[in-house]
């Protein structure tokens, strides 16, 4: 019994965890390579420009503003959706810890052959972290719980939802970086890169994951 259930939610937790600090650690890669930052990276890195606080803090302060407006729209407390607050905090403080503790933010790429392959490495990353949680099965964060319950009230389907979520994210960063931060280098080619290649990476580590990583349906085949 132990072997069964108690090993595999364990399992299911670690490679979760894999993937978070997988995630965290391409977030803080769009924000070396200073090329521009991915949709999901943009808005917490230009609220970070703008306040007193971490890339971290800002992250998880909009991710539980995100996992809020989930409840306002549910209408109920569903603990799918309550227990993103865990990993909104989880996430900011593994960003922090990847982007202060270590040093990342002050490494200094002087070459653009060095910042277009960090670039290209964070949204490798990005994919990998997004899929590798998704394989787990286990909690979805934030941005994604939020265009879930979007997508279900408003019949449209995930992927459209997504588009329109990123959307929303880069027009939001751009206002705030005309209003109190004087330029637009948040948003650059790195964004439109971002915007095109991690979907494609997603779909294609998705593939590749079922074969090495196939938890997702454990309790289908139990």
């Amino acid at each position: 019994m132990i072997q069964t259930t108690i090993i595999p939610k364990v399992f299911k937790l670690i490679v979760y965890f894999i993937g978070l600090n997988i995630l965290s650690l391409g977030t803080v890669f769009f924000t070396v390579c200073h090329l521009g930052a991915s949709p999901l990276v943009s808005l917490p890195l230009a609220i970070s420009t703008i306040l007193p606080i971490t890339l971290g803090q800002s992250t998880t302060s909009l991710f539980a503003f995100f996992v809020l407006v989930q409840i306002i729209l549910k209408k109920n407390f569903e603990w799918k959706i309550i227990s993103q607050f865990i990993v909104a905090f989880l996430f900011g403080n593994i960003v922090d810890f990847y982007n202060t503790t270590i040093g990342l933010k002050h490494l200094v790429l002087t070459f653009i052959a060095f910042k277009i392959i960090v670039l290209l490495l964070a949204n490798i990353l990005t994919a990998i972290g997004v899929v590798t949680m998704i394989r787990a099965n286990f909690i979805l964060n934030p941005p994604d719980g939020l265009v879930n319950v979007i997508s279900e009230k408003t019949g449209n389907s995930f992927g459209r939802t997504k588009v329109f979520f990123d959307l929303i994210m880069i027009l939001s960063t751009l206002a705030l970086s005309i209003l109190f931060v004087g330029n637009i280098s948040i948003i650059g080619i790195g964004t439109l890169v971002a915007v095109i290649l991690v979907g494609n990476l997603v779909s294609f580590c998705n593939k590749v994951f079922k074969r090495y990583v196939p938890i997702k349906s454990d309790n289908k085949s139990n």
